[in-house]
């Protein structure tokens, strides 16, 4: 539509109005950004936020209520496709238990390919072979310094693995698996006692 289309009267009527001051045109251009401006995708932004932080809590809610609800499953080992073996913590009740009377036991660690669960008494402690329950050897306790300190810290790397803690005589000590050794140490972290690991039936 051009200027030749519209009624005379009515170009007329346009070319009499007076221009707008700029007062007025500021005014309508500042109306106009406020409809565009980012404000209004603010409010979107902070309902999406709230959403997403809800989402959040309820998958980081149940996923605290898992790990901490008691487990019922039990001790297992299992052979992955290349043939290493792959081992969850046993409990104290593990299938060796019923043969080791008045041992309580301390924890597992994996050598050439095969896991061994370490067993204490007030005596000694002895590693087994979960697989046939067979004793492989038999470790005197050193004599340690009362502590009350707990080695804590110690994380298995590929050279050393935690096998866990335990006390005789109301010190706590913590039993460490390196490539060829089990270490006993204090509650400084200091090895009080080695042996050699015991060797394979």
């Amino acid at each position: 539509m051009n200027d030749d289309e519209l009624d005379p009267k009515v170009l007329a009527a346009l070319r009499d109005v007076a221009p707008a001051s700029d007062a007025v045109r500021n005014q309508h251009i500042a109306a106009a950004l406020g409809e565009i401006s980012p404000t209004s995708s603010r409010s979107r932004v902070k309902w999406l936020s709230a959403a997403a932080a809800v989402i959040v809590l309820i998958v980081g809610g149940n996923a605290l209520y898992a790990a901490l609800s008691p487990s019922s499953d039990t001790p297992t080992v299992a052979a992955a496709a290349n043939n290493s073996v792959t081992t969850s913590v046993p409990v104290k009740g593990s299938v060796c238990g019923a043969n080791l009377t008045d041992y309580t036991i301390v924890g597992t660690y994996s050598s050439a390919g095969s896991v061994r669960e370490v067993w204490t008494s007030s005596q000694n402690l002895v590693v087994v072979d979960p697989s046939s329950c067979a004793v492989l050897g038999t470790f005197t306790h050193p004599v340690a310094a009362a502590n009350e300190k707990t080695c804590d810290g110690f994380f298995s790397t590929t050279d050393t693995q935690w096998v866990g803690a335990y006390s005789v005589a109301g010190t706590t000590l913590t039993l460490i698996a390196t490539t060829n050794e089990l270490q006993i140490r204090d509650g400084s972290c200091a090895v009080i006692a080695s042996y050699p690991l015991p060797t394979q039936p």
